[in-house]
Order: structure tokens, then sequence, then C-alpha cells
């Protein structure tokens, strides 16, 4: 009997090759079969289990009713819905997606090539093409069969592995390097093990001789020991009557001591009452000169002013506006009498208000505009140093401050100052303030 068209199923033909055309054909009717069961066909769509028994009825000529079609497994939510009204027909095969038209098996079918499975259309052939090919070979529609290609790994998957061997490579340098580090190790312990071993003979033999000198010393001792028990006692009472000796010298050298120290003492007091006494006496004599005693009496100072200023250390200057005169206006006195020797560095006069008059008023060294406010002096212990005081001379002359225009055409101005004393090591310096300057301008 000559194959029908849908019997063909060239794809699968394609792919398995002539390999597969002995296999596939039925012995009776020589037509080509997709799936058989000892050598019968079996529908598609069944499972294995079914397809066995579907055979085995088959061959028994019983009733193959009960055995149906596997339906696909649909995951929730898959299923598609259609929407077709009572009385409607169906339009398309797939309108049958849901119903069971296909699941059964008809009893008198005994072939079952072209038929597909999970619900895939039934392919369609020209019938006039394939009665042209039943004459001509099946071997010139089959494509020759691929060679065999070798086992490939996938690149990825090869670097993957490669880079792991690398890493396990490196790591069993790292462990040989290891290992052989260990055995060097190993092998130093061993010539040093071997060094001690020569070493603890040569110490048994050490002691060996060490003991054999011991005994020989022993002896020795017992006899020194008598002779030295013998020697005790002599020395013994010798040493009583040296310790006696010894303790009454001993004693006289702690009085002898006792008395240095008391006589230092003595000194010590003396010279500080001939230093208070020197001290009263450079006082007195201070203030006998006019000095007066800054805040400690450690230093003495007195500001004398050539002309009257009718207070206690303060200065005067008078000048006019038509004759200028000289800034010399007195001077300052200092005098140190600090007890431990330190030197007086510096002496500042400090303006603290211009009482009207703009600018340096008065300080040290000469009477320019630039008047210096402080001086470096050396003064030792003991001694007096005296320091010019000048007013700025451009005090003077017409330029402000202006005499007054009426009366005695005369003006005043007074204001104050401070005084400050500086030893070389930064302690105890000295500040007199409070201290009062006057300027009388004439007109001329």
């Amino acid at each position: 009997m000559a194959a029908k068209p849908e019997d063909y199923r060239v794809s699968e033909l394609l792919k398995k090759g002539s390999k597969a055309i002995d296999k596939t054909r039925d012995e009776k009717t020589g037509s080509i079969m997709v799936r058989k069961k000892d050598g019968k066909q079996t529908p598609v769509g069944l499972s294995k289990k079914d397809a066995i028994e579907f055979t085995e009825r088959i061959k028994k000529g019983k009733s193959i009713n009960h055995i149906s079609k596997e339906k696909p497994f649909v995951k929730y939510g898959m299923k598609p819905i259609r929407d077709i009204k009572p009385g409607d027909p169906a339009k398309y095969k797939s309108d049958w997606i849901d119903t069971d038209e296909f699941d059964s098996i008809n009893e008198e079918q005994t072939k079952f090539s072209g038929e597909t499975s999970g619900y895939v259309e039934k392919p369609k052939y020209n019938e006039e093409e394939l009665q042209k090919a039943l004459d001509t070979k099946v071997d010139e529609l089959i494509k020759k069969q691929k060679p065999e290609k070798p086992a490939y790994v996938k690149k990825t998957k090869f670097d993957d592995k490669q880079k792991e061997l690398n890493t396990q490579v490196g790591k069993t340098e790292d462990l040989r390097e290891k290992y052989n580090i260990e055995l060097a190790k190993n092998e130093s312990l061993k010539s040093e093990v071997a060094t001690l071993e020569v070493l603890l003979d040569s110490g048994e033999l050490q002691r060996a001789a060490a003991e054999d000198e011991t005994e020989v010393a022993n002896d020795r001792f017992v006899k020194l020991l008598s002779n030295f028990q013998q020697s005790l006692i002599k020395g013994t009472k010798e040493g009583i009557e040296r310790v006696s000796l010894t303790a009454q010298v001993r004693g006289l050298q702690a009085q002898k001591v006792t008395l240095k120290e008391l006589l230092e003492v003595q000194k010590g007091i003396v010279a500080n009452l001939e230093s208070q006494v020197s001290g009263n006496a450079a006082e007195a004599a201070s203030a006998a000169s006019g000095l007066t005693p800054a805040p400690g009496n450690e230093v003495y100072f007195a500001v004398v002013s050539d002309a009257d200023s009718g207070e206690d250390n303060g200065i005067q200057w008078t000048t006019s506006r038509k004759n200028p005169q000289s800034g010399k206006a007195g001077a300052v006195k200092v005098k140190n009498l600090r007890d431990d020797g330190k030197k007086i560095t510096k002496i500042k006069l400090i303006q603290t208000s211009g009482g009207g008059i703009s600018g340096k008023v008065l300080g040290f060294g000469d009477d320019s505009d630039t008047v210096n406010q402080s001086v470096n002096v050396n003064i030792e212990q003991g001694q007096e140093h005296t320091e010019g005081v000048y007013f700025r001379r451009s005090i003077g002359g017409k330029n402000s401050p202006k005499p007054k225009r009426w009366g005695n055409k005369a003006r005043d101005y007074s204001g104050k100052f401070k005084i400050e004393i500086e030893f070389e090591d930064g302690t105890g310096n000295v500040k007199v303030e409070n201290l009062t300057w006057k300027v009388r301008k004439n007109k001329g």
C-alpha cells in the first residue's frame, strides 16, 4: 500500500538522517512510521506507560476507549479564556483548546503518522508533489549526516576553570615553598641536635672530672676549716678589742661633724644679720639722700625736677610760643638694694594721660619728637643710677598747644605717668604709678 502524504514527517527524517529509514518502516505496508512500540504504531501524546498498554491491547484485540492522550500542564493563570456565545460555531481550531474533542482515540485508527501533540496543527502537504517523490530515492531528500564534532567546553566555563586551576597552582607553589622552608628548618634543627649531643657528651666528661676535683677539694676544705676555726677564735678576740676602739673613734668623729654643722649655722646667722644691717644702712642712706622706697623695698627711686612742681616725685617744665626752651626738665634716680645681687637692666617712663597735648609729652634720651619711653641700664646691687628726663621741645613754638589770648597769656597742662623698673631675671619688677607731670606754655 502506497504511503499517504500525511505519513511523511520530513523534519524528523532530516534530523535523524538515512539511519532512520529502515527502522521506521512498517513491515507489512512499508510506510514510514514516526512512533511505534513493538512494531505497532502508537498515537502521539501518550505517556510511556499508556503507549505500552495501548500496544498490548491492540495485539490482543481489546478495547482502547479508556486510554486518552495526556493533557499538557498549564500553569495557574496561563489558561486562555474563550468567550464563545451559545449557538455560535467555533471558527478556528484554537477555539477548541479547552475541549476534549481530540483527547480520545479512534479504535479503528491504525496509523498515527502526521499527528502532532501540544495542540500544534497538523501540517498539510501538496499531494501532487508527494506523488512525484514516490519513485525517487529517499536518500536524495535527506541531508548527509554531519561529521561528528569533538567535545567542546564553553569558553566562559573554560576560563573559570582556568582561573581556579591557576589559583590552585599558586596555592600549591606557596605550600611547596613553605614545605621547603620547613624542611630547611628541620635539617637545621637536626644539625643543632647533633651539636648539642656532642656538647652533652663533653659536659658529661667535664662533670666526671669535676667530681674528682671536688673530692680532692673537699679533703682540702676539711683541713682548711679546722685551721679556720682556730684562727676565727683568735680573730674574734682581737676583733672585739678593735670594735671597741673603732666605736670610740666614730663617736668622736660624729661629735666633730656636729660641731662643724653648728659652726656653719652660726656663720649663716651672722651673715644674715650683717646683710640686714647693711641693707638697713643702705635703706637709711637712700632715704637720707631723698630717695623713696618702691613696693618691696628692694628699689629706691626719686623724680627730681629742675623746676618746683609742688608735688613729691613730680616734674615741671616751662616753655614759650616765641622762645621754645630746651626739653631737659630733670632726672629719675634709681638705686638697687636687692639682696640676691640681681641687676636692674631697664627703666621705663610711660605716659598714662596726655593732659590736652597730643602725642608723646616726656621721656628719656633727648627732647626730639621721638623721645624714648624706655632706656637700658646696668645697675648692680647697692649702686645708684641717674637718667635724664626730657619734655618734647616741639610743644613750645608757634604750634599747638597755644597759650591763652587773654589774662596772663600763659596756659598750664598736666597729666600722669608711671615708672617701671625691670631686673635681669624678670622677677621682682617694680611699678610706680600716678606720678604727675606739668607744662606751662607762655606767649612771650
